[in-house]
């Protein structure tokens, strides 16, 4: 080991996250590493990883993410040893590590298939480099495929899951104009067969495959017609079978419960601080947030939600999301005071942790398959909530234009942000302080005098969604709002917030937020709105009241 190395070694055994934090900032300096002294500091750097899984600071989480890119930047040299760990640790660990070992590329799948029969009777290694198979795209994991569909027919039922589990994020993840058609077909095979599987973790996860190749648009017409069917079946929805729903979900509920787990109160649990590091005013009453979540951070995607408990007392409150950073670990938030709990959370400062935040729930943004423009709209908050899936337009080469609407100058929110994700943005207020004097329908017909719309999406008050979507039904323009419903839960079980889409009961916050508005019966989601008018009223009262004591 030389000096240099054998220095940062020394400082990654203090146990401190200022000397993790300034051993990576050093390292990240260092040129010209021989193969050896990566080798060490890859063996330093794992024990950081170790350290995290240990630990329940949200900073110690941000570290282990350097350290697994940090790794990765040492390329082939570094192979033999993040294989070899990789086989040779809990699960946990090995995601990590395989993220690592992924982004090195080509030479660690090679190593990989090479040295994969050396493991075919080791179950828990089989399971970590499955696990590891998943963090890469087609074409260059295609030779790996041949070993996927061995091992969902291996008779271990969790290495099966595992398999299963990759077969379906390699396809999410990958470009569609390269997946092999065959490859395609050969894994759909294998999943839907895995349907009537014994254990509920190998029919979850065929199923969730599955349902990753529908939304990737890469089934056939009859494959889909096949999975549309078995999954009517599976959820008593088909007209074949009166099935009992209530009973289904028991059983399934009663499948599950084995899978659990004692909550850990010894320090080794995982846990988030959800901080607030930034707190701003963006008109009277709405404040933009940016908190600390960064296990949300690392998965949210456009369109989800959160829901949020600022106190202990608390209601619980859904939140849309209008951006996030996931290298920092941090999530932005607006919020409008219109009742009790988002009073209380426009109170806190900077500094201060919200109780708790749930996510991310609910289905990310509706996406169109035509190339065209698009137009997002937002009214009052809801302009923040259609900045992410702008973004996610343009990423996919849309024309995009913004709309937003507000009643003066003063409650025009986040518009500079819009346009840098929009390419073009026209403001709208009623009495025209600012932008076009109008409404947000006004705007949105003159782009469509001079533009082929394919998508419209429009976050904002009912009124202004509803009409959005009567505005462009008689042109047939795909339109998705996103509906505010009453929740409580906000994964389905409660049933609070159930809307009537297309004369069907269907859950915002479990299949939407966003909806076809062409088919919403807005007039049932305003009267449900209004349902605890007098409640909400009373608990605003009694916090006013004790604010002012």
């Amino acid at each position: 080991m030389t000096t240099r190395v054998e220095e940062i070694s020394k400082k990654l055994q203090e146990d401190s996250e200022e000397a993790i934090g300034e051993v990576l900032d050093r390292i990240r300096l260092m040129e010209d590493l021989s193969a050896e002294e990566k080798l060490d500091l890859s063996k330093g750097l794992t024990s950081i990883l170790y350290h995290h899984l240990h630990s329940n600071s949200s900073r110690m989480l941000k570290l282990a993410i350097r350290a697994e890119k940090r790794i990765a930047k040492f390329g082939p040299d570094v192979i033999p040893f993040l294989f070899e760990e990789i086989t040779d640790v809990d699960g946990e660990s090995a995601a990590y590590l395989g993220k690592a070992f992924c982004k090195i590329g080509k030479p660690g799948i090679d190593y990989l298939l090479q040295e994969w029969s050396r493991f075919s009777d080791n179950d828990p290694a089989l399971i970590n480099l499955l696990q590891t198979v998943s963090y890469y795209t087609v074409p260059e994991i295609q030779g790996a495929v041949p070993l996927l569909v061995a091992a969902s027919g291996h008779a271990n039922f969790q290495v099966q899951a595992m398999a299963l589990h990759a077969m379906g994020r390699i396809l999410e993840r990958s470009n569609t104009n390269l997946i092999d058609r065959r490859l395609v077909t050969n894994l759909f095979d294998v999943c839907f067969h895995a349907l009537a599987h014994a254990k509920p973790l190998v029919r979850k996860n065929a199923a969730c495959s599955l349902g990753k190749m529908l939304r990737k648009g890469i089934l056939l017409p009859d494959e889909e017609k096949r999975v549309r069917d078995a999954f009517m079946s599976i959820t008593g929805r088909d007209e074949k079978h009166n099935w009992d729903r209530a009973f289904i979900v028991r059983k399934e509920a009663e499948l599950y419960l084995s899978h659990f787990h004692p909550v850990a109160h010894d320090g080794h649990g995982y846990r988030q601080t959800f901080r607030i590091h930034t707190k701003k005013l963006l008109c009277p009453n709405t404040y933009h947030f940016i908190v600390e979540a960064p296990f949300i951070a690392r998965k949210i995607q456009a369109g989800q939600f959160v829901i949020v408990r600022p106190h202990d007392t608390s209601e619980r409150i859904p939140l849309s999301i209008c951006g996030w950073d996931r290298e920092k670990g941090t999530l932005h938030l607006i919020v409008s005071a219109v009742g009790k709990t988002s009073t209380e959370i426009i109170r806190m400062m900077e500094g201060d942790a919200f109780r708790d935040i749930v996510g991310p729930l609910g289905e990310r943004s509706r996406l169109p398959e035509k190339k065209g423009t698009c137009v997002v709209i937002g009214g009052g908050y809801g302009t923040g909530a259609i900045i992410p899936t702008a973004l996610d337009m343009k990423e996919r080469g849309h024309k995009v234009y913004g709309i937003v609407g507000a009643r003066t100058e003063e409650f025009l929110i986040m518009t500079d942000e819009l346009k840098a994700a929009c390419d073009e943005v026209i403001l709208t207020t009623n009495d025209g302080s600012k932008g076009t004097k109008g409404l947000v329908t006004d705007a949105l017909e003159a782009i469509m005098l001079k533009e082929d719309i394919v998508h419209v999406l429009a976050v904002g008050p009912v009124p202004m969604m509803k009409a959005v979507s009567e505005m462009t039904r008689p042109f047939k323009i795909e339109t998705y709002v996103s509906l505010n419903a009453i929740m409580v839960d906000g994964t389905g079980m409660c049933g609070a917030c159930r809307v009537s889409v297309g004369n069907e009961t269907k859950f915002a916050c479990f299949h939407g937020p966003d909806f076809d508005g062409h088919q919403v019966d807005f007039e049932n989601l305003m009267k449900r709105q209004k349902m605890f008018v007098k409640e909400e009223q009373a608990a605003m009262a009694t916090l006013t009241r004790l604010h002012n004591n």
